[in-house]
């Protein structure tokens, strides 16, 4: 046991004075990708920073390159984040309603009931808690074992293998889609470095090589996974951008028609989804003749929010409690408002010698396409279904 010690205190000595500028150099690197990921991606891949970010936390606690002062600051709280760097690759890959979806939460799973456990034992087991939470600080891997029943041993090594199991997936993932040859390139480079990151755990853990008898052979691995992770951050990625934005708006205007159609059906007798909520009845009453006719029809003019708000005979906060208290917005109102006008107008037999092409423009519309799409999400039919009718 002493002679193990004594060269796992070595092997930490051997890494620190002959790969120390090496280590500083790939953590910098992944570094600078995270921020540069932050401020790319942002908001359309969320997953992908998780990747990113705990791909940092995983490689600074393995190289544990000032001693076991890394181990003292990360152990045993960011041991759970190490879990996210799968679910992250893989959930970069995936479609926006895919990630918006209950079941996606459950690859987080891992990490979850992670820190589940850490909590339980910080509160009942306090002693027990502690006590191994020393032992980790001074590297006694054998008698860790604080995400029971598992020791932390088999935990760290058991990492790669979660791993693998989403480069595969994501790479089932972006065959099915046919996605483009450069997006297999970071999951094929994070499948073959899987094999070097289980020899760098058990190394860490042991002091001792598992499958590589040269250190130099894994130096270089490590290497050539942390530039294809900033070249997928600075070439790949952004390429992504444009058409992970438009699959965001895509699937919000998706979103938005679902609820204004089910706002609709549970309003079918108002003049006005949710009208019954709103306290000042005069400005229910001005919509009901803008779609009657009785007053001048706004859009063609004042298809504008400020423009509308200014020439109505309301104020702004007064329009303000109307969207509120009916949980709609100008957008829908407008959408609303020209589609029942187009609907008085049909029934007044307008089409009998007029084009849907000038009903559409009557009502605001540029041209009938917008139109028709407009009158399916608030009737819930086409306009030559309702006809038939």
């Amino acid at each position: 046991m002493l002679r193990r010690w004594a060269i796992f205190n070595n092997s930490i000595q051997h890494v620190n004075t002959l790969y120390q500028d090496y280590i500083i150099t790939a953590l910098s690197l992944l570094v600078i990708a995270l921020i540069i990921g932050g401020i790319t991606v942002r908001r359309y891949n969320i997953p992908y920073l998780y990747f990113l970010a705990c791909t940092v936390l995983n490689a600074t606690f393995l190289t544990n390159i000032a001693g076991n002062s890394i181990v003292k600051v990360m152990y045993p709280w960011f041991i759970p984040l190490f879990f996210l760097i799968g679910p992250g690759l893989y959930g970069s890959y995936s479609s926006v309603e895919e990630r918006k979806g209950r079941w996606h939460l459950i690859h987080y799973l891992p990490a979850f009931i992670g820190y589940v456990i850490l909590i339980i034992e910080l509160g009942f087991f306090n002693d027990y808690f502690y006590t191994t939470v020393q032992l980790a600080r001074d590297l006694k891997w054998e008698s860790t074992s604080i995400f029971w029943p598992f020791s932390d041993k088999w935990i760290i090594l058991a990492q790669p293998f979660h791993v693998l199991l989403y480069v595969v997936w994501s790479l089932s993932k972006l065959t099915k889609s046919k996605a483009r040859l450069p997006l297999f390139v970071l999951p094929i480079a994070q499948g073959v470095f899987l094999i070097p990151l289980l020899d760098i755990n058990y190394h860490f853990l042991t002091g001792e090589f598992l499958i590589f008898a040269n250190d130099q052979v894994l130096r270089y691995i490590m290497f050539g996974l942390v530039f294809l992770i900033f070249w997928d951050v600075v070439n790949i990625r952004p390429r992504m951008q444009k058409e992970e934005e438009a699959e965001i708006k895509a699937y919000e205007a998706k979103k938005e028609a679902a609820r204004q159609a089910a706002l609709i059906q549970e309003s079918p007798k108002e003049i006005y989804p949710n009208a019954g909520k709103v306290t000042n009845t005069e400005i229910v009453l001005y919509f009901e003749k803008l779609i009657q006719g009785n007053e001048e029809f706004p859009f063609n003019k004042h298809s504008k929010k400020a423009d509308f708000i200014k020439h109505s005979p309301f104020k702004n906060t007064d329009w303000e409690g109307f969207f509120s208290a009916t949980s709609t917005n100008f957008g829908f109102f407008k959408k609303y408002a020209r589609i029942h006008r187009a609907l008085r107008l049909i029934e007044e037999g307008y089409l009998d010698n007029q084009s849907v092409e000038t009903l559409a423009k009557t009502v605001g519309y540029s041209s009938r396409a917008p139109f028709y799409l407009a009158f399916e999400q608030i009737m819930g039919e086409s306009l030559t279904a309702y006809r038939e009718i």
